[in-house]
């Protein structure tokens, strides 16, 4: 039987993260022996919209690998892994997207899901190889995969009422950088009052109402939302 090639596009900011994928793509590749993969590696923003821009202007994209957290680049349009991968999902709506990430809690589990709807989604620390190989052969042939703990999430249906769009994540992006609320709608295509009231929100949803802006960036960093 010929074998499918498969062009993949993994996004993580962990050399080292890439190329354990690669190798274990390259001995399912060998075990499974339906498919072979063509894969390009990219390990920030940048890097990923120079390859989307110019690998694959031409050629189909069959597979991405996303990390949610990635290092700023020079497009501020990109502020997670999130924001790329509604840009793939809109640029490439026959790419299938599997989401791997560290963080685990229910509010970005949910903000990914509703946003990029991707065809698989893993915490990295449920991953063992088979699951690994059972993960990648899902998503290509009867999606969606979700690992265990996403799972367990679903089944809870613990569903928050909120949702982080762009506007939220730039608000979060330049109060981390140190800007001050009132010189914000200078960055954010939002009224002062407008922010002030997404800020508030914003408190709202990390559970810290009555702390300031430090609280609010910390705990966002540690939701993965920065």
């Amino acid at each position: 039987m010929e074998k499918k090639d498969i062009h993949v596009l993994m996004v993580d900011d962990h050399k080292m993260t890439l190329v354990g994928y690669s190798a274990a793509l390259q001995q399912m590749s060998e075990e499974v022996g339906s498919y072979t993969f063509t894969v390009h590696h990219a390990t920030s923003f940048d890097m990923a919209l120079q390859t989307l821009n110019h690998t694959y202007r031409n050629q189909p994209l069959h597979l991405v690998f996303l990390d949610i957290q990635l290092p700023k680049g020079l497009d501020l349009k990109y502020q997670t892994g999130e924001d790329l991968g509604i840009d793939i999902r809109k640029r490439f709506p026959d790419t299938k997207i599997l989401v791997i990430t560290t963080f685990n809690n229910n509010l970005l589990i949910q903000n990914v899901l509703e946003s990029i709807n991707p065809e698989g989604l893993l915490i990295k620390g449920d991953l063992t190889p088979d699951t690994f190989s059972q993960a990648i052969l899902e998503v290509l042939d009867d999606p969606p995969y979700f690992s265990k703990t996403v799972t367990k999430y679903l089944r809870k249906q613990h569903i928050h009422p909120y949702h982080l769009d762009r506007l939220d994540r730039l608000i979060l992006y330049y109060i981390s950088d140190g800007k001050l609320t009132k010189n914000l709608p200078l960055y954010v295509p939002l009224s002062l009052p407008g922010i002030e009231k997404r800020k508030k929100r914003l408190k709202e949803i990390f559970i810290v109402e009555d702390g300031n802006d430090f609280d609010l960036v910390r705990r966002a960093k540690e939701e993965g939302f920065l």
